[in-house]
């Protein structure tokens, strides 16, 4: 019998300006609800990131991770955003 995977609950990081990104890939539409994904999706979108005002923001949070894990993170690099999976509507 086939072990059945836990879903994860995911929204947009409040700290992010945007209030809907949908998943390129999946399909699925993120706001400020949660909203139940499988946990292999979220792992492959839990690294992306927009910049933001020069910073790098997780564009996703889920339920599982403490507050501190969605701030905004130092990068001194080259900023790039990484947000090939996502399709970011634009404030009206």
């Amino acid at each position: 019998m086939a072990k059945k995977k836990k879903k994860v609950e995911v929204k947009i990081n409040p700290l992010l300006n945007k209030t809907v990104v949908r998943d390129t890939v999946s399909g699925v539409v993120f706001s400020s609800e949660w909203v139940e994904i499988d946990p292999d999706i979220w792992e492959r979108l839990k690294v992306n990131k927009y910049n933001q005002g020069g910073e790098r923001i997780n564009v996703l949070i889920s339920n599982e991770e403490e507050p501190d894990d969605y701030s905004a993170e130092e990068d001194n690099e080259s900023v790039e955003e990484v947000v090939e999976d996502f399709f970011i509507a634009e404030e009206e």
